[in-house]
This record gives structure tokens, C-alpha cells and sequence, in this order.
């Protein structure tokens, strides 16, 4: 894949360090945001303070031990930065290009047999739509409409997190081009999630990171024509049966030409390498026995006294008192603008909840004034990302993302301090606090890049060098760089 000249302003050294940042912030803030995944606010507070939180060679107070917590083991990510790897994963063996049937049959096969060549990591954590779209009996030949037919069933309001949480990466490939950003970002969206406000979350955090990659954040753009917005709503009703116009974009066929052969090729020996350890059956049962062992040991740990936080007063300034970076905060809010109008579908699809339906109490705000004040609250705990009825509303996690995004990060000796920080703050928030973490992990990620991540926290990941592999195959791909 070669990208047009002067496509960027920053060098390839800058950007393949964005683009390991990306996926390392993303794993980062998943993995730390476990710590207090589901929890209440409250809990969290009595549990670690204010932090810091135990990571890597950080001390702090360990992770609270209890049956969620104990299906993982220490510095592993969860399933929202699994599926990010099966994005990368399907990009590699389509020389860049993503390809919805490929991710879907991934998704699928991952359901099932966890990932193997991450110590056959099971797929903890899979959220109702995703695992719903999953039974649909269409759906590794259909995703879209598998997608579709489950967003109808529950009434067109399944507005999850669990997309925005892996389609970062997707401002990478073709950041250049905004359109083809925005196409293959709803690619992956409508694998599993059809709402209009999933749809326009995943494109705002995709188009943020490819306008960081071009270097050209001060740039204003001119607004989209009327055609290229036409192309898009027309994407947003990929899957629809009623759909008079035959513009599914999940239909794509991967590339058979040679080149495309050969990268494939490359990464199966790759991915073999990684993962023969764990060919024999017999080693795959002694991992399996050894997580649920874990689970015990972690739920007789958790009878165990643990330190009583100490909470300084008054409080150490937080990143409310960060205030926004101009620059940051300006890009975001013009990206906001420019694709506030993909929300407009949701009325044309929008029905009357049936009376004592579970999701009836859910958030069913598709207005574009929902969408802004979820984009830019004053404060962090404004968002409320601990309200039972919002965990895992995907605009309290785009919300949570943006504002840590747009944060001044002068206000602490260095970006590693500050991105520490920041992730802290958040997943002390509680809630849906991996996903919360994930994303915004990949957008901090992508603004300071891999260089400046906390070196104690990168060191603290469970799998970090084989993440390491599979970025620079991801970037010998992306870069056109021959593989060797």
C-alpha cells in the first residue's frame, strides 16, 4: 500500500510510532480499566482511592480479586482489545484493505476458540449485541443484515460500546483518504452494530486519527458535498432488507492478486510462529485448567484484607483543572460537526418501544443535542459513567474518550505522567471502564505516540512482545515495506 506524496506532514518514523502508540494505548487503557470494570464509582473509591493503581513495575493498590476479575491474568487485556487484534489480523491478510466477511468469520471463530496464540485467552467479556448478532444465522455470510435483523428485534435501540472499542485502528489504513476512512470504519461498525450514534461514535474517533496521522490538525475543512454525505447514509443502510438501493458494502471479495498472495502468505508464517506452542490439544487443557485455578485463588484472595485507600485532603488538582488544548479541542469539535448528520437516519428507523421491554429505561436520546453533550461535558463525571442504565452506552464512552483526549497535557511533567493520569482518572470513573479505557487509550495513544507511553505500564503487559510483532507486520503492510 503506498500512500500518495505529501499525503502526511510527519515522517514514517512518526507515524508507525503513532500507530504502535494507537494499539498500545488501546491494550494500555483496556488492561488497566479492569481494575474497576462494572464496578460502582463508590466501590471503586473505597477500593483504590484515588489511585495509583497497581501495573507493570507501578506500584499502587493491586486489582481487587473477584470472579470477573480472576478470568484474566495479571496485565492481560480483555476482549475489546481481542477484537481490535482481529481487525489488524483481517487487515494483514488483505493487504490493508478491510474486508467484513473475513472480520466476521474471525469474530466468529474467535467466539469459540478464544485466541490460541495468546495462551488460548478465552473471549471473556462479550457484550449482549455483539453475542446476539453472533447467533444469527446470516451472519458470517451476511453480517450486515444479521446486524440489522438484531438492531430491528430490539426495538432500534442497541446503541453498545462494542465496536467504537476496536475500530481505532481503521484511522490508519487510507488515512489519507477520508472517504475510504469512513467506509471501512462502517464496515466494521455494522458487523455487529446498526445503530446510527454506534455508526457516527466509530467514525468520529477513525477520522480524529487519520487527521493526526496527515499532520493537519490546524486545517479547517470545507464541509462535505452533498453527494459524498448521500454515500455515506446510503452505507449506513448496508444490511437493511428494505433497502431499494443495492449498496451493502459488506459484499467486498478479498484480493487475489499475487501480492496480496504473498503478504498473506508472510503472515500465516508469522502467525504460525507465534502460535505453535500451543498445537497440542493436551497444552490448550493445561492453560484451561490453570485460568480456572486462577479464579479460585483469586476468589479466596479476595476474603483477604486489603490496604485501606488513603485519600489526601484536599484533593491533588485532577484533570478537570487540565483544562482543553485549543488545538486538540478545536480539530475535535470540527470532526463532531462535520458528521453530527449521520444521526439523522436514526428517525427514519425509529419505533415505539414495546411497553416493559428491558431496554425501555435505556438511553434512547437520538438527537444531535445527545450527541454534543456527550461530546464535550464540563467535567468527567458529568458523563455518569457508572449509571447502571448507560454502562456501555457508546456516547458515555465516546464522551469519556474525547474529553481524556483533548486534555492539556503541559499540566504534568510528561506525556508518559500525563496519559497515567488520565487513564487513571477515567477507570476511577468505574462503569464500563476497559472499553472506556480502550478508547481512550488509542486516541491518547495516537496523540503522543509510543515513545512517550509509560515505560512501566507498556513493560506490565502480559503479551507485549508478540503486540510488537503483530504491529510491525501491520506496519510492513501499511508502509509497503518488503517483507523479509
Amino acid at each position: 500500500m503506498n500512500w500518495p506524496e505529501n499525503a502526511s506532514k510527519l515522517s514514517n518514523d512518526e507515524i508507525y510510532d503513532k500507530l504502535k502508540g494507537c494499539i498500545f494505548g488501546a491494550a494500555l487503557g483496556d488492561a488497566v480499566g479492569l481494575a474497576t470494570e462494572f464496578l460502582s464509582k463508590e466501590k471503586a473509591k473505597k477500593l483504590y482511592g484515588i489511585g495509583p493503581i497497581s501495573f507493570g513495575s507501578d506500584k499502587g493498590y493491586k486489582f481487587y480479586a473477584d470472579r470477573h476479575r480472576g478470568k484474566w491474568f495479571e496485565g492481560e487485556w480483555t476482549d475489546d482489545t481481542d477484537q481490535q487484534l482481529l481487525i489488524i489480523d483481517s487487515l494483514l491478510c488483505s493487504n490493508g484493505r478491510f474486508n467484513t466477511r473475513d472480520f466476521a468469520k474471525r469474530l466468529s471463530k474467535w467466539v469459540d476458540d478464544g485466541y490460541p496464540e495468546l495462551d488460548n485467552k478465552p473471549p471473556n467479556g462479550i457484550g449482549k449485541t455483539v453475542g446476539t448478532v453472533l447467533r444469527h444465522s446470516k451472519f458470517t455470510s451476511q453480517p450486515h443484515r444479521a446486524a440489522w435483523d438484531t438492531w430491528i428485534q430490539f426495538n432500534c435501540n442497541m446503541a453498545a460500546n462494542g465496536a467504537l472499542m476496536r475500530t481505532a485502528i481503521l484511522g490508519f489504513p487510507f488515512f489519507w483518504d477520508e472517504k475510504q476512512v469512513i467506509k471501512q470504519t462502517l464496515q466494521a461498525t455494522k458487523t455487529t452494530h446498526t445503530d446510527p450514534r454506534c455508526c457516527v461514535s466509530s467514525v468520529i474517533v477513525t477520522i480524529l486519527i487519520s487527521r493526526l496521522i496527515q499532520g493537519n490538525i490546524q486545517e479547517s475543512l470545507p464541509d462535505l458535498d452533498d453527494s459524498t454525505k448521500q454515500n455515506i447514509l446510503s452505507w449506513m443502510q448496508s444490511g437493511n432488507p428494505d433497502n431499494k438501493i443495492d449498496d451493502n458494502i459488506d459484499n467486498d471479495d478479498l484480493p487475489l492478486n499475487n501480492e496480496s498472495s504473498k503478504r498473506k502468505s508472510f503472515v500465516k508464517q508469522v502467525v504460525n510462529k507465534v502460535g505453535t506452542f500451543l498445537s497440542d490439544k493436551n497444552d490448550q487443557e493445561t492453560l484451561w485448567y490453570e485460568r480456572q485455578k486462577k479464579i479460585n485463588t483469586s476468589l479466596n484472595s479476595s476474603k483477604q484484607d486489603r490496604e485501606v485507600p488513603k485519600i489526601p485532603d484536599p484533593l491533588p488538582p485532577g484533570m478537570d483543572t487540565f483544562g482543553a488544548d485549543p488545538e486538540i479541542l478545536a480539530l475535535t469539535k470540527s470532526v463532531v460537526d462535520r458528521y453530527k448528520f449521520m444521526i439523522n437516519t436514526a428517525s427514519s428507523n425509529k419505533v415505539e418501544l414495546t411497553k416493559g421491554s428491558r431496554f425501555s429505561k435505556f438511553q434512547t436520546d437520538m438527537s444531535e443535542t445527545a450527541l454534543l453533550q456527550h461530546c464535550f461535558p464540563d467535567t468527567l463525571a458529568d458523563l455518569k459513567l457508572d449509571e447502571s442504565s448507560g454502562i456501555g452506552y457508546v456516547y458515555k464512552c465516546l464522551g469519556a474518550g474525547l474529553y481524556c483526549f483533548t486534555r492539556n497535557l503541559n499540566k504534568q511533567s510528561s506525556e508518559g505522567d500525563a496519559f497515567k493520569k488520565i487513564i487513571t482518572e477515567m477507570i476511577l470513573e468505574a462503569g464500563d471502564a476497559d472499553t472506556n479505557g480502550a478508547v481512550a487509550g488509542a486516541l491518547l495513544g495516537s496523540r503522543i505516540g509510543y515513545s512517550k507511553l509509560p515505560k512501566e505500564w507498556v513493560e506490565g503487559l502480559k503479551f507485549k512482545d508478540w503486540l510488537e510483532r503483530r504491529t510491525d507486520s501491520l506496519w510492513a503492510i501499511l508502509s509497503s515495506k518488503e517483507q523479509k
